[in-house]
């Protein structure tokens, strides 16, 4: 019997981790199943076209928010074309309306609700006998039953069909979701072969399954239990991506640090190994302590990053949702780690939450943005289907009832805020968020906090100034959004944020986005031989750049720009410790020139003035 296992992941650099837990388990009951992934951007007749060539008997669907319409579009044609195909679901987004997909869709055979290992490898060794997978039931599978049909003969069901499927069919089986009791007897889930289909991915891995917490806008948290995989294996199991050379492992435990027994081994361990491996974990603040800040504080730069969920810092809304945050616990425990900036913060909030209207949630947004995150993620609530929230009638909501469910009104926040909220979410996404402009927005952060301004409405001012122009309505390159950025900040009349724009631009950009409308100029023969007697004289240049040897003009320009800033943003960039600045103000100065390696290999430095010959 042939088996197939396929997602539509989101994005080509995903990959599917469920997939090769049930190709690694089928393997230990002496089943063989084929993986094919796909994304969301492919064309649904290009994805029909080459899961047929598999001539599977069996295809199985992983099933998300972000896939769920367009999975059941590609099985509903799978079905139409080939009829004697069983089409399995399973994955979070069907585990909890098992029924109600199947009631809607009958072109689905059977739903895996909850863990798949065991019970869809059972589910195949039925089929493959020709077997009931109902008599006796299998946990976790529901499934249709068609009356008068024998696995032997299966009915076709082509569009010609003139039955009524509710006249022939019924929905039969367990409606339990399923869990797998030891997570030891399910292996490894790759393979030599996934590092050379997974080597330009992510690399997704689990050191646990399940949630201590009962968020009420979650799934992760409804059995409300946590189990482990065993320590010893998951520490060869580190050992073998590091030594596969992995860019990156993103851990999917829903809170990684949610037993000490079980996460400081592990941070431990990635702490101390000599590797470039990046470790992502999700970690739940409340849940840190000291050992945790001290290990994040001090672990190689860029060894680990944190994905840190408070969701909103309003009580009501905490406990509307069944989250206990302590805030106070929370700015002592990841403050020090954000100062330390050996392990990238990313904090999280959602917009739609109880009991949080849109002046509140901007107090939430200040909150937050007080610890100055690497990143601060907004997103908007989704409706998950078998969530609290969902099954709740008691806050208004309005919502998309397609996938994902985003919320669009709710009892305190009426659609038009949400509306603007997303514009809002794009223009700092863009921005502050921007790996690309860390130097100019961590100097404005710092600014805002200092001078107690409240940053969302800083924000909320850019976005104005953002829809003003209709930029939302514009498909914008690099260069239009640090014009629309330069222009901002000059009608602001923020001088230091527009030159630290500018040096932004330079080095993420290597020098290449230019233009008097950037205030960067391209670099003319004019502009360049002021600075020619520099960098003639190799053994001063040296005590700037040790390694720097003059070979040609050319490399130097690549490397090198020079860009005339005033003393403000000169210090602010490293370039003039407080004595020169000082001295400098006293001498009357107000600008120099900085020399600005656009590869970063060495802070600016100021342009000494040499007298050519």
């Amino acid at each position: 019997m042939k088996v197939v296992l396929s997602t539509l992941n989101s994005k080509f650099i995903h990959s599917s981790l469920a997939l090769r837990y049930l190709r690694a388990y089928g393997r230990t009951r002496g089943q063989a199943y084929d993986i094919v992934e796909y994304t969301i951007n492919m064309p649904v007749l290009d994805i029909i076209s080459d899961l047929t060539e598999h001539e599977a008997d069996i295809v199985g669907f992983a099933c998300y928010i972000w896939n769920i319409d367009m999975t059941l579009h590609v099985a509903s044609l799978l079905k139409a074309v080939k009829p004697e195909i069983k089409i399995v679901l399973g994955g979070p987004e069907v585990s909890y309306t098992a029924r109600r997909i199947l009631e809607s869709h009958d072109y689905i055979d059977f739903i895996v609700q909850g863990e798949g290992e065991e019970v869809f490898a059972e589910l195949v060794a039925r089929l493959d006998k020709k077997e009931s997978p109902f008599k006796p039931e299998i946990t976790g599978i529901l499934g249709r039953q068609r009356i008068g049909e024998t696995l032997e003969q299966p009915i076709n069901y082509s569009a010609n069909t003139q039955i009524e499927e509710a006249e022939i069919t019924k929905i039969v089986g367990s409606e339990t979701v399923a869990e797998v009791a030891d997570l030891g007897t399910i292996p490894f889930p790759y393979d030599e072969s996934d590092m050379v289909d997974l080597e330009h991915k992510i690399i997704y891995y689990e050191s646990s399954r399940g949630c201590p917490f009962s968020c009420q806008y979650c799934l992760s948290g409804n059995a409300n239990t946590v189990r482990f995989f065993p320590q010893e294996r998951t520490f060869k199991e580190l050992k073998w991506f590091v030594d596969h050379k992995v860019k990156q492992v993103k851990f999917v435990d829903r809170t990684f640090n949610c037993a000490k027994h079980h996460h400081l081994p592990l941070m431990q361990w990635m702490h101390d190994v000599a590797t470039n491996t990046n470790f992502h974990l999700e970690m739940e603040p409340v849940l840190m302590g000291d050992e945790e800040v001290a290990l994040l504080s001090s672990a190689p730069k860029g060894r680990m990053q944190i994905e840190v969920g408070v969701q909103s810092t309003n009580p009501a809304t905490l406990q509307a949702i069944r989250r206990y945050n302590n805030w106070d616990h929370i700015c002592k425990v990841i403050a020090p780690v954000i100062k330390a900036g050996r392990t990238h913060v990313h904090m999280d909030l959602i917009v739609g939450l109880p009991h949080e209207p849109y002046e509140r949630f901007a107090q939430s947004f200040n909150d937050v943005f007080s610890l100055t995150p690497h990143a601060l993620q907004i997103g908007f609530l989704k409706l998950l289907q078998g969530s609290g929230l969902e099954r709740s009638n008691e806050f208004s909501y309005v919502y998309d009832p397609k996938a994902p469910y985003e919320v669009l009104s709710t009892h305190v926040m009426p659609y038009e805020d949400i509306r603007f909220l997303k514009h809002f979410e794009d223009v700092f996404e863009r921005f502050y968020n921007s790996e690309r402009l860390r130097t100019v927005f961590g100097y404005l952060g710092q600014r805002l906090i200092r001078e107690k301004s409240s940053a969302f409405h800083y924000f909320e001012a850019l976005t104005k100034a953002w829809l003003q122009q209709d930029l939302h309505q514009r498909k914008l390159n690099d260069r239009d959004q640090m014009a629309f950025l330069h222009v901002y900040f000059e009608k602001q009349g923020d001088v230091v944020s527009q030159e630290l724009l500018e040096y932004d631009c330079l080095v993420s950009f290597g020098g290449k986005v230019r233009g008097d409308e950037l205030g960067l100029p391209k670099q003319t023969k004019e502009l360049l031989q002021a600075g020619e007697a520099f960098w003639r004289e190799e053994t001063l240049v040296r005590q700037y750049i040790p390694t720097y040897r003059f070979v040609e003009w050319r490399r130097i320009r690549q490397d090198y720009c020079e860009h005339t800033v005033s003393l403000e943003t000169a210090h602010i960039l490293g370039a003039l410790d407080n004595q020169t600045l000082e001295t400098y103000q006293k001498e009357g100065l107000s600008k120099v020139t900085l020399i600005i390696d656009v590869k970063q290999r060495q802070r600016p430095f100021v342009r000494p003035e040499v007298v050519a010959n």
